[in-house]
């Protein structure tokens, strides 16, 4: 069982990977395409959003209503090839990465253990809501390790983590 304070601290070190994994990056060089195929970081970026988006509902807690038009970065959309309808800056897509970690963290520390554990509907079935967020922490974990080589795409080689 994954403790809310456990998962507070793993969000927080993932912010910080993010600002450390995009710091000094244009937007231009967020739209470097991966070849053969495969999304770029600015895509990735939005995907991350749209996924904390998620575990801030998953935790019941209100959303920001000025967020940006995150339907260009949900689960299944086209690859981003470059400036087009939808496609947000990378500034801006840090700026709601930051927020929303921050409300999740917030929320986080309104919880108890018992909100964690309670039951809620999930694709998969019943399941608890510590899990569920967990899994989608899992999902953002899987697109977080992904930023270091559309990094380097951007001839951003040094160590960074």
């Amino acid at each position: 069982m994954i403790r809310i304070e456990d998962f507070s601290k793993m969000l927080s070190g993932e912010l910080e990977i993010v600002e450390r994994q995009t710091e000094g990056l244009t937007h231009e060089e967020s739209l470097i395409q991966p070849q053969p195929g495969g999304n770029c970081l600015n895509w990735v970026m939005g995907h991350l959003v749209v996924n904390l988006l998620d575990i801030l509902r998953i935790l019941d807690a209100e959303t920001p209503e000025n967020l940006p038009d995150l339907s260009r970065y949900k689960i299944g959309s086209e690859p981003i090839r470059g400036e087009d309808d939808g496609v947000l800056s990378l500034e801006v897509l840090i700026e709601n990465y930051t927020l929303l970690s921050n409300l999740i963290i917030s929320r986080l520390d309104q919880m108890s253990e018992e909100d964690f554990e309670e039951e809620i509907d999930f694709w998969q079935g019943k399941s608890r809501r510590g899990y569920v967020t967990f899994f989608y922490f899992f999902h953002n974990t899987y697109h977080l390790g992904q930023l270091e080589f559309l990094r380097n795409l951007a001839g951003k080689t040094e160590k960074v983590i």
